[in-house]
């Protein structure tokens, strides 16, 4: 909301004096500043100064200082521009607001609308220039003083993360005690069947919810799933050990998610429900690239995978031959709709024959080849992994040695942080880099030689609408460059 506007207009009729109150629930708890107080008290002053003019009061109930989206400030803001104020009271300054500059921006509107504003427990007048001073002054203070209790709140609930304390309402699956999270067996129990659903069976996000719903199992709020629901506890690294906080910013009206490097994340703080496999998995198949609802429920076992080796496009379900003896073909979109690309059409049968060949051949291959194929993909991503982790180690430990220059925490929390970058960088070395890539690996190999098992063996004795989850599980693209060729690409796993 921006205040600074020229006066358009002037109104002839009588101005008022304006008395505004504010609190917000926890404060008024906290404080007993309540607004019959503050209103008692204004025109109590009023009286006093002998000031004659007829009083109108804006009162906001249950807001916070820190927003000026206030419907009764709004309205005072709306008739200071109509012309009617002349003076606008408050019990304190931070009655109006807690940040400096907004406090500042709504007195340069007061003052190009010939408006006084008096704060009686400051004791000044925006009319002096002594008061405009102590103003400036008082906020600059206030300002400061609210910057360091965020920063010791900040430290204090950092090092309550560090310890493993929960430090919000406890997730699905797990029950609050004494700050620390438990396993609740009868929620961890569901939380690890979405989990098989999504990665082993290939079930979205909507199907787990509407067979939660199905099945009877409420939420721990006691409602129904959602797909949003099931999302946000797919997506939560509590289930695998980690704790994570100050991973969103709620201090604006719409919650917005932090830049990573701002998170606190501490490893194995928290009794695990699934694996750390179990759930990287299902990390991944979020972030890929995702088959279009109509294509999953093709029944056709190659739609939505499968794309032209000549253009890349999309290659759809077609049918050809007479009347009486039609046959499936996939024919290339863009020749189809645009004409652009010189693919010809392929018989249906011939195609998905080809892909389980391929998709056998890929499950006969050596362990040795496996690993050239996964090894690249293993260190890369190990490596990045861990330059993630050390940057967000440095930044901690960059704020805690800011901290303690500033005397908000001990030269032993200083240490512990130091320790914990140390136990950082000390996890790349080469030796240890090495023996976690090949425990990786194996169990990447173990992983594959069961999946595409699982895929052989449903392709033959399943629907071909639950083959293609599992197919869909596994392979992210099938390209046929030909009559005789076809490439098979996979997920990463």
């Amino acid at each position: 909301m921006s205040f600074i506007e020229h006066v358009t207009n002037q109104s002839n009729e009588i101005r008022r004096v304006a008395i505004y109150c504010r609190v917000s629930t926890d404060e008024q708890a906290r404080e007993g500043v309540s607004l019959d107080e503050q209103k008692e008290r204004l025109l109590a002053y009023c009286k006093a100064m002998g000031w004659s003019e007829e009083t109108l009061t804006f009162i906001d109930d249950g807001y916070s200082a820190k927003s000026l989206e206030r419907p009764q400030l709004t309205k005072l803001i709306h008739q200071v521009k109509q012309g009617s104020i002349s003076r606008i009271m408050v019990t304190k300054l931070d009655r109006m607001s807690r940040r400096l500059l907004d406090l500042l921006n709504m007195i340069d509107l007061f003052q190009q609308y010939d408006v006084s504003f008096v704060s009686i427990s400051e004791s000044f007048d925006t009319n002096t220039p002594s008061g405009r001073l102590t103003l400036q002054v008082l906020g600059a203070v206030a300002e400061f003083e609210r910057e360091r209790i965020r920063e010791r709140v900040f430290e204090n609930m950092l090092h309550a993360a560090h310890s493993g304390k929960w430090l919000t309402q406890s997730p699905y699956g797990y029950d609050l005690v004494d700050k620390v999270l438990t396993i609740n067996e009868q929620e961890a129990g569901v939380v690890r069947e979405v989990f098989t659903w999504y990665v082993d069976e290939g079930l979205g996000y909507f199907a787990i919810a509407k067979r939660l719903n199905e099945q009877g199992i409420p939420s721990k709020q006691k409602k129904e799933w959602s797909i949003r629901s099931v999302k946000l506890l797919l997506s939560n690294p509590a289930y695998k050990g980690t704790l994570v906080w100050n991973r969103v910013d709620s201090s604006k009206k719409k919650r917005k998610e932090k830049d990573d490097d701002h998170w606190v994340t501490v490893d194995h703080a928290i009794p695990p429900i699934v694996s750390q496999d179990q759930w990287h998995r299902a990390e991944r198949k979020m972030n890929a690239v995702s088959i279009a609802p109509r294509a999953k429920s093709s029944p056709h076992l190659l739609g939505g995978l499968l794309r032209c080796g000549n253009c890349g496009s999309g290659m759809s379900i077609g049918y050809a031959g007479s009347v009486n003896k039609k046959y499936r073909v996939y024919r290339c979109s863009a020749n189809k709709n645009k004409g652009t690309c010189t693919s010809k059409q392929y018989r249906a049968d011939h195609v998905e024959a080809m892909f389980k060949e391929g998709i056998a051949q890929l499950f006969h291959q050596s362990v040795y080849d496996i690993k050239l194929i996964a090894q690249q993909t293993v260190r890369a991503d190990m490596n990045a992994q861990h330059e993630k982790k050390l940057q967000s180690a440095k930044i901690r430990y960059k704020r805690k040695v800011e901290a303690y220059t500033a005397g908000l925490i001990d030269l032993e929390d200083l240490s512990e942080e130091k320790l914990r970058l140390d136990k950082v960088m000390n996890e790349a070395t080469e030796e240890v880099l090495e023996d976690i890539e090949q425990a990786r690996l194996k169990e990447l190999e173990e992983h594959l030689n069961h999946r595409l098992q699982s895929i052989i063996d449903a392709i033959e004795h399943v629907p071909v609408e639950k083959a293609k989850a599992l197919v869909a599980n596994v392979v992210e693209a099938v390209i046929l460059h030909g009559e005789n060729e076809i490439e098979i690409k996979l997920r990463t796993l």
